[in-house]
Parts: structure tokens; sequence; C-alpha cells
């Protein structure tokens, strides 16, 4: 419990430094391209964001499953580079379709900046594969000091890059681009420098092999969450102007910064999860989920009350319309966690078709209420059908997973999120009032003390005891490493 403590601390520490830094310079990166430009900013990022999520190939899952199913460590680098070889082939072969498809992407979007900014785009993409696949081996590897510097640099490399090319040498919408991709070049170089000795001298084809039959099932996945996150970009472009767009994707900020707070709690906690003494303890998913869900639903709260003030700071008064979408926007991450969560058995056992059905209708169905609903009620019904679209696929894995449902979320516990949730819809649509501030610090401490006893019961369960001798000795569950072997 200690180790997970000052882990968590660490990550939470680091992990909040990047939202604040982003805070301070964000508004300098607004007023200087506005906040139309910024939503033309975030139609190109949504774009390669697409092509990195396929080039990636799900290898943070793959991985999950392959690095802790051995223990030996020439075979884990073996595994590495061979990962790293797929990622990057992928990579490579992603960007040269995007560069012959840059005249037609041009003219679907209307940016003329396209064809100056698609070299850019396309040139980071190997980088970023290379960047994300050593990020995950730190993680699973637990070793908090690379990821720490790892942070330190993405925050540092950010800040430079932007500061640089957009506010110095005026960038404009290509300098952001141009910043994002000389940002994850740095990073590629910076893990590359940080886990060299982790990277094997040879690539294995078994692994090879390994790696694309194992990732294909999440290909859908991939596809399938960047329809729910970005497509609805695409889809507001020809009917919102680019002002509104500007809106969507400053909202998309505000609600992003729960994800900050929520990760590096998730980069803790699954690689401890995934350990042979807790690979099949009920009782530690299941406190972990009684205390991710109010801790998680305190910081939604914080972000949608703070959202006008947040976003006043980040693009003045021409940015406020944003501050009503911000709580369905938050609905993403916040899923996104519990999911995490309902699947561990799945990664842990090698069964990641198990996500491809929710993040298929998931996406069909955010694809079909945009379609609907957008013409209507524009940037409104982009974040709904985002919040649909996460917590349908939430849902539909849990049914999949109904043994670890069971364990986890009891039904009786659902019922504070949703009354935590109307609340805070009241509030944005009826606006402040004395008895909806009582009801939010009633439900709010609620939360706090839901929070609070999960966390002793971690405590006290693996707190040491004195043994017959004298000496200490941890309580821990069942270590059942004897009855598995590696294997890939």
């Amino acid at each position: 419990m200690k180790r997970f403590a000052q882990t968590t601390l660490w990550y939470t520490a680091v992990g909040l430094i990047g939202p604040i830094v982003a805070l301070l310079l964000t508004p300098l990166y607004t007023r200087a391209i506005g906040v139309a430009g910024y939503g033309t900013v975030d139609i190109f990022l949504s774009l390669w964001q697409g092509a990195y999520t396929v080039a990636l190939w799900g290898i943070g899952t793959v991985l999950a499953g392959m690095y802790s199913a051995t223990n030996d460590a020439a075979q884990r680098r073996t595994i590495i580079t061979s990962a790293g070889t797929v990622v990057v082939a992928l990579g490579l072969v992603i960007g040269a379709g995007l560069l012959v498809c840059a005249p037609l992407i041009g003219q679907a979007i209307a940016r003329p900046e396209t064809d100056e900014a698609m070299p850019y785009l396309v040139g980071a993409l190997p980088f970023a594969v290379v960047y994300t696949l050593l990020l995950s081996v730190f993680k699973l590897r637990n070793d908090v000091r690379l990821v720490v510097w790892s942070m330190i640099g993405l925050i540092g490399f950010t800040a430079a890059t932007r500061i640089a090319l957009v506010i110095w040498w005026d960038g404009g919408v290509v300098g952001m681009i141009q910043a994002a991709a000389l940002t994850n070049v740095l990073m590629a170089l910076l893990t590359i420098g940080l886990g060299w000795s982790l990277v094997g001298r040879r690539v294995d084809i078994r692994v090879i092999k390994t790696v694309l039959r194992t990732g294909l099932p999440l290909l859908p996945v991939s596809i399938t969450g960047w329809v729910v996150l970005y497509a609805d970009r695409w889809l507001l472009a020809p009917q919102v102007d680019a002002l509104a767009l500007g809106h969507y994707a400053l909202a998309v900020l505000v609600a992003s910064l729960l994800a900050f707070v929520i990760e590096p709690l998730k980069n803790a906690w699954q690689p401890i999860a995934l350990q042979p003494r807790y690979r099949d303890d009920d009782v530690f998913l299941a406190l972990s989920f009684r205390l991710y869900i109010p801790v998680a639903l305190l910081i939604v709260g914080v972000l949608v009350l703070c959202a006008p003030t947040l976003l006043w700071i980040i693009g003045g008064a021409a940015a406020q319309p944003a501050a009503p979408y911000v709580l369905a926007l938050t609905c993403m991450p916040l899923f996104g966690g519990v999911q995490v969560l309902l699947g561990l058995r799945a990664v842990r056992d090698g069964r990641t078709a198990v996500f491809g059905w929710g993040s298929l209708i998931a996406a069909l169905l955010n694809l079909g209420v945009n379609i609907a609903f957008i013409p209507m009620y524009g940037v409104a019904a982009a974040a709904w059908g985002t919040a649909l679209a996460a917590g349908v696929a939430t849902v539909i894995l849990g049914l999949r997973e109904r043994e670890t449902l069971r364990v986890v979320a009891p039904l009786h516990e659902v019922w504070p999120a949703l009354l935590w949730f109307g609340l805070l819809w009241w509030w944005g649509v009826g606006g402040p009032t004395w008895w909806g501030l009582l009801a939010l610090v009633v439900t709010a401490i609620g939360l706090v003390w839901s929070a609070v006893q999960p966390l002793r019961t971690l405590s006290l369960r693996l707190k040491p005891e004195l043994d017959d001798t004298g000496a200490t000795s941890e309580v821990v569950v069942q270590d059942d490493t004897a009855k598995r072997k590696g294997s890939l």
C-alpha cells in the first residue's frame, strides 16, 4: 500500500503540472491564433490522432499482456524491439497515405492551411508511436523515475515549442502544428535515451506475429474510439462556423483536465493490479472501483463549477459559450477509467476482442446522434452524443464482463453518481441557487466519505503486521505465481 500511495503521489504531482502549465500558456496561444484558429488546429489534430491511433495498433493493451507474461529480461527486450518495428512501419505507411490524400482533405474541411500542415503531421507519426510505446513500458515496469522524467519532458517541450513557434515567431495555425510535431520528435528522442537499456537488438518474427494478431481485434476499438472522440468535428465543420468549433475545442480542453488527474491513479494502479498477488483478487478490484468513482466524480464537479472561470482565463469573453458543454464531455475520461477497471481481467487473459462490440455500437450511436441532431442543436448535440456513446460502451463492456461487474459495481452505488450528475446539470441550466448549492455540498460530503472508506480498508488490509518472531510481515492475498508460466 505504501508503494502504491507513493507511486500515485508522484504521478499525481507531475500530472498536475501539465494542466497547470497548459492553463497558464493556453491563453497566450488562444489570443495569438483566436478562438476560431484554435478550432482549426483542433480539426487538424483530430485527423492526426486518428492516424496515430491506428498506427499504435493498441500497443498499450498488447504490451500489458505480453510484457507481464514473462520475467525474462532478454525476452522483454525482444518484445519491445519487435513491437516498435510494427508500430513504426504502420506509422510510415499511414503517413504516406495522408500525404497523398492531403488535397482531398483540405477540400473537405475547407482549410487552406492543410497542404502546409500535412507534412508536419505525417512526419510526427513514427516518433509519436515510439514515444508512446516506451512510455507504456516504463509504466508496466512501474518505474516511477522514468515516467516522471518523461512527463516533465513532455510538459517542457510542449511549452517551449509552442511559445517559440506560435507566440514568439507568430506561426499561427501552422505554427501550432509544427510545435506539436516537434514535441513528438523530442519526446521520442528523450524516451529512447531514458529506456535505451530496455530495448533489444533483435527482432523476433514470432513476436511480430503475436503483436499483429493480438492488436488486430483492438483495431476496430481504436477506430471506433476515434469516431466517438473526434468524428463530430468533421460533422460540425459544415454546419457551424469556426468560432463554434473553437468553443467545442475549448470545452474539450477543460474536460480533458479530468484525464490529467485520473491518469496518474490509473498509471500507478494498473501495473500493481496485474501483479500475481492481485490478478485474481476480487476485493482489491472492488475497493479500487469504490475509490475511483467518488474521486473522479468530485473532480468532475470542480471542473463543471469552475468552467466559466477557466474559460475566461483561457480565451476571455469569447470563450464563455463553451461552458455548458463541459459536463457532457467529462463523461469520456470518466467512463474510460471505469472501462479500464471492468476490462482488467480481459487484458490479463488476452481477450482483447471483448472491447470491440461496445466500441462499435458506441461509434454508430454517436454518428447517428450527430447526423440527426447537429443540424438542429449544433455543438450541444456533439457534446451529449459523445457522453451517450461513452456510457453505452461502458454498459456493453459491463454486460460482457458480468463476473467483474458483479464484483466491482453494486447497483446501489450508481444512484449517488446519477444524483451528482443531475445536480451539476441543473446548476448549469437553472443557474446558482441556495438550495442547489446546499444539495451539491451535501452530496459532495457523501462522495468524500465514500472515498475515505475504501481507502481506509485498503490501508488496513495491506498494513504490516508482526509475526511470531516480532518481525513485520505484510498481509497479502494468495500468490499464485507458481501456477503461471511466462509465455508470449
